[in-house]
């Protein structure tokens, strides 16, 4: 019985994440050309792949620590205390998924010069905004920790007549997005909350 409930456990956790694997591509329904004087923010591949890498070893973490609850727990009970800490883990996966489910539905210009924001999404009507004519209120909602090198977490920039939702993704796509997101942090009081899984 323990060997099937293990086997099973794997069998999940190969699925999920061989299905998280194929994340690569933006759907064509966003423009990528380039608007004059604007610059997109975005998170790259390379960031994407970092996050997913550490994600991944967090989820195996948790795996292994499920492999010893259900394998001792029988002759060891007091190695239930390791569950909640292999649930936490595994819940990675899925607040990656999230994340960069938003990083693909949205892209976000900017131009320096006039400080006009212009949103496109695949889901719902595009819209712009001025940095500092539009902006009323910035939070920061991320996870309670760093695990393992990896903070989740994302910008929630509140406007007259929208709710625009940043990943930390975009946000450490540096030197590029720099700029963007220095502008913001200087001239806005950010408001920080902390949650166990800050799902957008």
């Amino acid at each position: 019985m323990r060997f099937l409930i293990i086997g099973l456990i794997l069998l999940i956790a190969y699925l999920v994440i061989r299905k998280k694997l194929n994340f690569f591509g933006f759907a064509s329904d966003v423009s990528k050309y380039l608007r004059t004087g604007f610059q997109l923010i975005e998170a790259s591949p390379a960031v994407i792949q970092a996050n997913l890498k550490k994600t991944i070893s967090n989820v195996v973490m948790g795996v292994i620590l499920i492999l010893i609850v259900v394998l001792l727990f029988i002759k060891i009970k007091i190695v239930l205390f390791l569950l909640p800490i292999a649930i936490f883990l595994l819940g990675y996966l899925f607040l990656f998924n999230n994340h960069f489910s938003k990083v693909k539905s949205q892209q976000i210009w900017y131009n320096a010069k006039t400080d006009e924001v212009f949103i496109e999404q695949l889901k719902g009507e595009n819209y712009s905004f001025n940095l500092f004519k539009d902006i009323e209120a910035v939070q920061k909602i991320e996870s309670i920790q760093t695990t393992r090198g990896l903070l989740y977490g994302y910008y929630r920039i509140k406007l007259k007549n929208n709710i625009l939702e940043i990943p930390y993704l975009v946000a450490e796509n540096k030197p590029v997005n720099n700029l963007f997101f220095d502008t913001i942090t200087k001239n806005f009081k950010i408001d920080v909350q902390k949650r166990i899984f800050p799902i957008i």
